[in-house]
């Protein structure tokens, strides 16, 4: 059994008790990434974990990175039988490397089950104070330029981590919206004590 968990946005508000609980009661906890605050909280439970952040090192692209993630924890499922695998915000929300999990353990017969915390989609909503029944899109960065933009609703671009990326959504964002169009850069949305 796969529990496949999200750890929130970053703020200890922000983790399900649903979440923390399948954490604990795992045999095995595999963290997609150390690099994320609510890590500190479960330390805070004694939650012992292990991470995927050498293969990010190991391997040429992240859709390597994320093949590779999730093969191994398809492979330690196999061994123990609660495994727990974190990943930050929701599990179903910009997560590749969940999606190809859950692909997966569906041509495996592998039994799973999602177990939400907040998304960084509810935080940007709530740093922004926007309501989504008006409408938006969100889009991966990496696909940005295979995406047709909709001027009518709000844009979320995500996964945007280096200045060569900006760059690049920059360029595509200019041939769609005017040079006067208001755009807002969040970063650690949800973690209280953090400028967005």
């Amino acid at each position: 059994m796969i529990n496949i968990v999200g750890l929130g946005p970053g703020s200890k508000e922000a983790i399900t008790l649903g979440a923390l609980e399948a954490l604990k009661a795992a045999d095995l906890v595999l963290l997609r990434t150390i690099k994320h605050p609510t890590v500190k909280f479960l330390k805070e439970y004694d939650i012992k974990y292990e991470t995927y952040d050498e293969t990010y090192d190991s391997k040429d692209s992240f859709k390597e990175v994320y093949n590779e993630i999730a093969l191994d924890v398809l492979e330690k499922a196999k061994t123990f039988n609660n495994v727990a695998y974190a990943v930050p915000g929701h599990p179903l929300v910009a997560e590749k490397s969940v999606a190809n999990l859950i692909k997966l353990c569906k041509e495996n017969g592998m039994e799973y089950k999602i177990i939400p915390s907040v998304s960084f989609i509810d935080a940007i909503f709530e740093s922004l104070e926007i309501d989504p029944a008006e409408g938006f899109k969100l889009v991966d960065a990496f696909d940005i330029d295979k995406q047709l933009l909709d001027k009518r609703s709000k844009l979320i671009v995500s996964q945007v981590y280096n200045k060569f990326i900006a760059s690049q959504v920059k360029l595509t964002l200019m041939e769609y919206y005017s040079d006067d169009t208001k755009i807002y850069f969040i970063r650690a949305a949800g973690i209280k004590g953090r400028r967005v």
